[in-house]
């Protein structure tokens, strides 16, 4: 193996054990056709002239970037998206990371403070479409190296969804390591907790829901394979994803930060485990502040919560009544600490507390803490 690489490896694990770690699970491989390199989740590719030509500490950041395209999960969410443009918005919504946990990247990465915060899906819609000839650039771009689709996004070994809760249990585990060390950044920690750490097993507590609302049908997409033995291609059974649904998080004064985050991450895993087509998040105190609409291609989620008056439960319910009558359910997460209900809507809902013994007058209530 490459001596720089090692060194320049043994290092990030020594001085950033989270992303050093995360390293060590990806095979190096030198490509002599790249111009910098890359990583498919599996394998990171470099290419050697051009990494000898780069300083230790660029070095080190280039494997950083590699990492967070991991972390970040870009190697399967690409999707449709065209690559040499998708390679791009990646690289910005990585970048502004690695520049704040003080990595110093290859010269010519792309950074634009603009595009801080927001997800690689985000960014790629605001994107010019890139003219001819790009795709001969899409992996040097951004001049630090680029990101591939998963290897087993082919459709044979295995699903986005298999392949992300493997890569979310190794972010997990190396962010709890680093954390052990007290090598772990407040900003990091908080961007992984969003990715990995939901309370509520989101697949049981919601399978009424999916059971009641999704539209059973036949199709031809998936054929049933015990007649394709003998020539006949029947259609299969099938159940979609959940489809729209509000999630009211409440952002009274008796809501501390770290109880916002959580609802946060709890956000997070409905739509990375369940993938309903939509989620409404509504804010809410005494009023409605804010709505915005996610889908999994949010992810990771950054909220900025607005709010911290009095609690009423009513005015959400007022507000999907009169705007989302269409949705499958509602998930309120809240401290329960209010009394102003409003009548039972005509939808299923689960209020997700964070304090015990507290109840509602409708719906079912379970608990975060």
């Amino acid at each position: 193996m490459n001596q720089l690489y090692i060194k320049a490896r043994s290092r990030l694990v020594l001085d950033n054990p989270f992303f050093g770690t995360l390293c060590l699970r990806l095979k190096p491989v030198e490509r002599d056709d790249m111009p910098t390199g890359a990583t498919d989740g599996v394998h990171l590719f470099y290419n050697p002239k051009w990494f000898e030509k780069l300083s230790e500490i660029q070095r080190i950041g280039f494997l950083a970037h590699e990492v967070m395209h991991v972390v970040l999960l870009h190697i399967t969410r690409r999707q449709e998206r065209g690559p040499e443009k998708w390679n791009v918005a990646c690289d910005y919504a990585i970048n502004n990371y690695l520049i704040a946990e003080n990595f110093i990247l290859p010269d010519g990465g792309l950074i634009d403070e603009q595009y801080n915060d927001m997800t690689a899906e985000a960014i790629y819609n605001l994107l010019p479409e890139p003219p001819k000839g790009w795709a001969q650039m899409a992996l040097d771009s951004g001049k630090c190296g680029g990101v591939l689709d998963h290897p087993d996004q082919d459709g044979t070994g295995g699903t986005a969804g298999a392949i992300e809760a493997e890569l979310t249990v190794a972010i997990n585990q190396a962010a709890e390591s680093a954390k052990a060390h007290g090598k772990l950044s407040a900003n990091m920690e908080s961007l992984i907790t969003d990715i990995v750490t939901p309370k509520v097993d989101w697949a049981s507590v919601l399978a009424r829901f999916m059971r009641a609302n999704a539209k059973s049908d036949f199709t031809w997409i998936r054929p049933n394979r015990r007649f394709i033995a003998s020539g006949m291609y029947l259609p299969s059974l099938w159940n979609p994803a959940l489809e729209e649904i509000a999630i009211i998080a409440d952002t009274s004064g008796s809501i501390i930060d770290d109880v916002l985050t959580q609802f946060t991450t709890e956000t997070s895993a409905i739509l990375r485990d369940l993938n309903p087509q939509k989620i409404h998040f509504l804010q809410c105190d005494a009023e409605v502040n804010e709505v915005t609409e996610y889908t999994r291609e949010s992810l990771p989620l950054k909220v900025t919560y607005k709010g911290r008056g009095g609690t009423r439960f009513k005015p959400a319910f007022d507000y999907i009544n009169e705007h989302l009558p269409h949705i499958s359910c509602a998930v309120y997460l809240t401290d329960l600490l209010a009394d102003d209900f409003g009548d039972t809507p005509p939808y299923d809902v689960l209020w997700v507390s964070t304090e015990k013994d507290r109840n509602a007058p409708f719906g079912e209530v379970v608990h975060i803490n």
